[in-house]
């Protein structure tokens, strides 16, 4: 086999790898994250309740993706187990995350409210904070495709540089 076979080979179950740990990390990341999706009009809040126990995570992640975007029209708050709001954001952005402490063990909750007379499509996500290990997963996925897509540019200037001589 020649030489630039191998390398294809080897490029080729790089990128491959790198898809698999791109899947696994995503799964392993959001598999303790609640989820939850719907329209957001005045007077129509969505709402996310999560039980987070402050022994095992300090900090708690959320997320929200809108579909139809304005700026200064969608906003976030969260709220203790008690029901005191401990983080509040207007949303600035299509795509937002943010972290929150979580003070106590209990169910906190993600409050979604949307200020504009349209209704905007809201898909939201709230869980505790990955640990360290589970985020490089992400990392490290992203790093092997880089480096086979790399592999895979070298060897096409490889072989066209050896098919002209």
């Amino acid at each position: 086999m020649q030489k630039s076979s191998l390398l294809l080979i080897l490029v080729g179950t790089l990128i491959g790898v790198g898809i698999i740990l791109s899947f696994y990390g995503n799964q392993v990341i959001f598999e303790n994250l609640a989820k939850t999706e719907g329209n957001v009009r005045i007077g129509e809040d969505l709402k996310l309740t999560v039980d987070l126990d402050e022994a095992i995570n300090k900090k708690g992640v959320y997320a929200i993706q809108i579909i139809n975007f304005k700026k200064e029209t969608i906003s976030a708050s969260i709220y203790d187990p008690i029901g005191i709001e401990i983080k509040s954001r207007q949303i600035e952005e299509e795509v937002f995350e943010d972290t929150f402490d979580v003070i106590s063990t209990g169910t906190y909750q993600l409050v979604v409210k949307n200020s504009d007379q349209d209704e905007a499509r809201v898909f939201v996500v709230m869980g505790p904070e990955p640990d360290a290990g589970k985020k490089s997963l992400g990392f490290v996925s992203l790093y092997i495709l880089v480096i086979g897509l790399v592999g895979m540019i070298g060897i096409g200037i490889y072989a066209i540089k050896k098919r002209r001589k």
